[in-house]
């Protein structure tokens, strides 16, 4: 039986080495390891999306990521974003004792509930938040119908 195992404290700095050891195996075997509740619920970037009647806007959480590090695409009907979010380095003269920030390269796709009028969808990154409107096709937006 395998068992994950946590550690808390560190009773010796000397046990450093085991830690930094310890970090690469839950990188690796990390998601195998934990129920697949708790290894769905880390799909990232975690996203809103908000459909209003003219269109939608999708929120990602990207803490840490560049803009240059975001591509953003729109494609039959599907919404994709790709990055990278670069990985931090220990701190001078120091080593991790917890690492937990995800790090590397991420995607998400996310189909959309309307076509999109490519021309006007815009995207603004700041304090960590991407926010991109993608305003509706003339023929997706209800109409009203005038009854006779």
């Amino acid at each position: 039986m395998v068992m994950k195992i946590h550690r808390y404290m560190v009773p010796d700095r000397s046990f450093r080495n085991f830690l930094d050891f310890e970090h690469k195996i839950d990188d690796l075997f990390g998601s195998f390891l934990e129920s697949p509740f708790v290894a769905r619920s880390r799909a990232y970037p975690h996203v809103n999306v908000a459909e209003y009647a003219d269109r939608t806007e999708v929120v990602a959480e990207l803490p840490g990521v560049q803009r240059e590090d975001v591509k953003i695409s729109v494609q039959e009907g599907t919404l994709t974003l790709k990055g990278e979010r670069k990985p931090n380095a220990a701190p001078e003269n120091a080593g991790w004792i917890r690492n937990e920030i995800q790090r590397g390269e991420f995607i998400r796709t996310i189909e959309l509930p309307h076509e999109v009028k490519l021309d006007a969808v815009s995207a603004e990154l700041a304090n960590g938040i991407l926010r991109i409107v993608l305003p509706k096709a003339e023929r997706a937006r209800a109409r009203e119908i005038t009854i006779r």
